[in-house]
């Protein structure tokens, strides 16, 4: 089975339907005003993506309002939740149909007491000013340890590049990757000749 890969920290509609077109499974929005790569869900939600490729809303340890906020405006499939408390639930029944995502970074998940049922887990790296985009990779030993222990599908973010993605996927046996700064021009702006070949080398390793 092919590895899942995510494109993240799309700001731009050009950046959008450019990206689409090389047919990545999902595509990330940031829903963080402290971001650089911040995107208002109503801007978002004007956006067309093709059938298939998932929406996948970015946030930071958000109130269920501001979820559900965003998961109506933006038309969002997946809600990706970084620093969510110790205890974090969400009521299932208001966010039927869509994907809960929980993105930490190795240590974190190793002692995750959370008992609400994410979907995914995300492994990043960790930088207390900002969320993702960060050009560290997280700890790739840890990741594969996890990867082989837990039933819950992994993707691997942190520091991934062109260069490195095929070394990571081949390390670490991720159900998926998810890429941002490693094919920018700077934040918020792709580079499209990075994201051709992230998803090359990715689908190829």
């Amino acid at each position: 089975m092919d590895v899942f890969i995510k494109i993240c920290g799309i700001c731009s509609e050009g950046d959008l339907e450019q990206i689409s077109a090389l047919k990545p499974d999902a595509i990330g929005f940031v829903q963080w005003p402290k971001s650089k790569r911040h995107i208002d869900p109503e801007q978002v939600g004007q956006w067309e993506t093709p059938e298939g490729v998932k929406r996948i809303g970015v946030f930071v340890a958000p109130t269920e309002v501001e979820l559900a906020h965003a998961a109506q405006h933006a038309r969002l499939d997946v809600l990706q939740i970084h620093r969510a408390s110790s205890g974090w639930k969400l009521d299932r029944e208001l966010f039927q149909g869509l994907e809960i995502w929980s993105a930490l970074k190795p240590d974190e998940l190793y002692f995750a007491e959370s008992g609400f049922p994410f979907d995914r887990y995300l492994l990043d790296s960790y930088d207390p000013k900002t969320v993702g985009g960060t050009g560290e990779t997280c700890d790739w030993d840890k990741a594969k340890s996890l990867v082989q222990s837990l039933e819950t599908p992994i993707l691997l973010a942190g520091g991934l590049t062109p260069e490195n993605v095929a070394t990571a996927i081949r390390q670490v046996k991720p159900w998926g990757v998810d890429v941002s700064s490693g094919v920018e021009i700077e934040p918020g702006v792709k580079d499209l000749a990075k994201v051709k070949a992230f998803i090359s080398a990715a689908r190829g390793a």
